[in-house]
């Protein structure tokens, strides 16, 4: 792992990965979120500037997001003549592989012999336990110098961040860094297409295909610069969304023999356990889109798709309709992600875990519908002591 002033190469790095040492775990932790500068785009551009060996840290059970952002960031830093290479914890989806230049795997242990880095940055990363089997060493050690994120939920957890909630994806985060540094246009500075490859997969991926309500119309400005670098973007989301392998439709297949609605059919819900991926032959890859599948259904509100992470352990991922905020559901159990997008991990067995989460959207359901109440009340009120007003004139 890196320090500020004792680099590591990749096989020291591996043999901490497998076991910290006795001096860090008994370490107390910092307090990061006091301790971590927030740096501008701008400011962000001049630390890259001024360092020269990277290694980016991608978040576990990647999406296109994490992959366009680690790949892209690559590429950027190699531009500006620095050495940078990516790892993930996870496997790469292989859908998501056209990001990665074909790579199934991003590891540590996959490092260059003699890779040197001094500096660490995670990208799309809120916090340091979606690193997966990175987070001990890097994460939670407090050896992340740089977190780029968008997500409002992030601890803080890096010595610097440039983090802005209020973009659809990190990606734009990444392209504001690069046109900070190369002033890329529509015109005549065009991006380099190994750069906007990817930061077209993870804008696309996490803006929902630009449907989310976090698409701005500087989303789509940033888009239409991407698209004027020449990538070939329909081939980029045929790979993405139009080619499904026999084991994703066997998973949609059990999605829907497992479908369960909840408080009045607003809340579909669907759990895979140990034993529904056995019998299909699934694996995370192949069920990473049903929790919106089961969204994009008339008059649910809150979609929710669990699955295994561990022994009594499961993830779950929260969709959302507009107006409504499963972030807030997804903290309450340590988790976190977007209004609309958001995640935790739950344990217990898997009955004891859909009943905790369909008591917290109904928590949220009353809460709302407590608070819409009291908002008509407030204005019944209004226009009664306005009534009574003009009525003594």
């Amino acid at each position: 792992m890196t320090t500020d002033t004792a680099p590591k190469t990749a096989l020291s790095a591996q043999s901490a990965l497998e076991e910290p040492c006795s001096a860090c775990a008994e370490k107390p932790k910092e307090d990061t979120a006091a301790s971590c500068k927030m740096l501008t785009v701008s400011e962000t551009a001049a630390w890259l500037s001024t360092h020269h060996n990277y290694l980016i840290i991608m978040h576990a059970h990647p999406d296109g997001d994490t992959l366009g952002c680690g790949i892209g960031l690559r590429n950027l830093l190699r531009l500006m003549g620095k050495t940078a290479h990516c790892i993930c914890a996870d496997p790469i989806p292989y859908r998501l592989q056209g990001i990665t230049e074909e790579r199934e795997f991003l590891l540590a242990e996959q490092l260059p012999d003699g890779f040197f880095w001094d500096k660490v940055i995670s990208v799309d990363i809120a916090s340091p336990s979606l690193m997966g089997s990175y987070a001990i060493p890097f994460g939670e050690m407090g050896r992340v110098d740089l977190a780029i994120d968008h997500h409002c939920t992030n601890t803080l957890f890096a010595k610097y961040a440039c983090v802005d909630g209020s973009l659809a994806a990190c990606a734009e985060l990444i392209f504001d860094i690069g046109c900070e540094l190369f002033r890329w246009n529509e015109g005549d500075r065009r991006m380099p297409q190994n750069i906007a490859v990817p930061l077209y997969a993870g804008l696309n991926t996490d803006s929902g295909s630009f449907k989310f309500g976090a698409v701005t119309p500087v989303t789509h400005h940033r888009a239409a610069i991407l698209l004027a670098s020449g990538i070939a973007h329909t081939k980029i989301t045929e790979r993405i969304y139009g080619s499904r392998s026999f084991y994703q439709v066997m998973a949609a297949k059990a999605a829907y023999e497992n479908l369960r609605f909840f408080l009045d059919r607003r809340v579909s819900l669907v759990s895979f356990t140990e034993e529904t991926m056995a019998e299909y032959g699934l694996r995370d890859e192949d069920i990473d889109d049903i929790v919106n599948m089961i969204r994009g259904i008339r008059g649910v509100r809150v979609a929710v798709h669990i699955r295994p992470r561990a022994k009594n352990a499961y993830k779950l991922s929260l969709r959302c309709e507009e107006g409504f905020n499963v972030s807030k559901i997804a903290a309450q159990f340590g988790g976190g992600g977007h209004v609309c997008a958001a995640g935790c991990t739950i344990t217990g067995d898997i009955h004891a875990v859909e009943q905790q989460i369909i008591d917290a959207i109904a928590d949220a359901f009353d809460a709302e519908a407590c608070a819409a109440t009291a908002a008509r009340a407030d204005i019944a009120d209004s226009a009664a002591a306005t009534e009574k007003a003009g009525a003594s004139l």
